[in-house]
């Protein structure tokens, strides 16, 4: 059934603080609000009503103010340990963004730290991507190091930490020859051999994806109350809000030893690392079983392109899965010769159709 009609609220002035939308609503009916200071900075963003984000814009602002930051910074290390410390301070970064963020400081801090802002040139950026690259990292790895810096220099401009002015750039195109994004959507059979090869909270985790079309972040922070048999649901909650998800009798018999009521994670990873050990492991296990490898989002892509095929209308499979129903058609759906083949005789596309000549008028 497609989601009700709701009317957009109005933004919300708090003197210095804005709070607007971005996006929604979900299926609760709520909206995505972010909210930002006088200089522009995102200092909250969640899923809420209009009167729920007016009552988190007024907890920011009675937060105590931490001391700004002393200006004149001198280094680009400097400049980088400043930008990631406004970062730690943003409520709405998750974790696993913010380990991204460290990562990337660290990298930068290694090789420019010592270069001065004022003296910061093109070659120093060239040299930094080919010591960047000699290490193993990835042609997306070294770009995204690239656009903190852009995104540190510009934080540093806005709160006059350094004077204004732009960063020297330098373009990274990726070639495909070398990198190819892996986008392909396995087939449930594939999935099925895959899944007999592993065991333990690999092979949930799985399962889970499969079964329900989730993030991997979203099985990951499942919790064991959040999946409700009398009522027949399943909560999900990612970067989209939450979401309800049918239990099935197949999902309820896969999870049915772990429903104890708790608020502890219904998956217990055994590594620091679970995204990436489990894309490792799928690799890992394709390989060896000849399956032609898929990632932990083409498990995503396989439930998309299921209930396409079954002929569940688009804004319902964009509810089931979080979706905006136009990404979900533009980015998930994978359309086949088989596919277009079909169309055409489902609509009779390929009749000829013969015209008949129109008589002429009797004298």
């Amino acid at each position: 059934m497609n989601k009700p009609r709701y009317k957009r609220p109005a933004a919300i002035d708090l003197g210095d603080l804005h709070v607007s939308i971005v996006r929604g609503p979900n299926a609760e009916g709520r909206w995505y609000w972010r909210a930002r200071d006088a200089d522009r900075a995102t200092v909250w963003t969640g899923w809420a009503t209009r009167d729920e984000a007016a009552r988190e814009g007024a907890a920011i602002l009675a937060r105590p103010q931490p001391s700004p930051t002393q200006p004149g910074l001198k280094t680009v290390g400097e400049l980088i340990a400043a930008w990631l410390s406004a970062q730690r301070s943003r409520p709405d970064l998750s974790p696993s963004t913010l380990i991204n963020y460290t990562n990337r400081a660290r990298h930068l801090t290694a090789q420019l730290g010592d270069q001065s802002i004022s003296a910061l040139k093109r070659e120093h950026l060239e040299r930094y991507v080919a010591a960047r690259l000699e290490d193993y990292a990835s042609i997306r790895s070294v770009r995204g190091d690239l656009v903190s810096l852009r995104h540190a220099w510009r934080v540093g401009v806005e709160r006059g930490l350094i004077p204004y002015g732009q960063p020297p750039q330098i373009r990274l195109r990726i070639d495909e020859r070398v990198y190819t994004a892996n986008h392909r959507t396995p087939t449930p059979d594939e999935v099925a051999t895959v899944i007999s090869a592993l065991d333990g909270e690999e092979a949930l985790m799985v399962q889970l994806l499969a079964a329900t079309g989730a993030r991997v972040g979203e099985v990951l922070a499942l919790r064991r109350d959040q999946i409700d048999p009398a009522r027949g649901l399943l909560r999900l909650d990612g970067k989209t809000g939450p979401r309800d998800f049918p239990l099935t009798e197949g999902l309820l018999r896969l999870v049915a030893g772990r429903l104890d009521g708790t608020h502890t994670p219904l998956i217990v990873p055994t590594v620091d690392h679970p995204q990436q050990r489990l894309r490792y492991v799928l690799t890992r296990a394709c390989d060896a079983l000849g399956v032609p490898v898929f990632t932990p989002h083409g498990l995503r892509r396989m439930a998309v392109d299921r209930m396409a095929r079954a002929g569940v209308e688009p804004a319902v499979a964009a509810s089931i899965t979080g979706h905006d129903p136009v990404v979900m058609l533009k980015h998930y759906r994978v359309v086949t010769d088989d596919d277009l083949r079909q169309a055409a005789q489902l609509a009779d596309l390929g009749r000829v159709i013969r015209l008949t000549p129109r008589l002429e008028a009797a004298p």
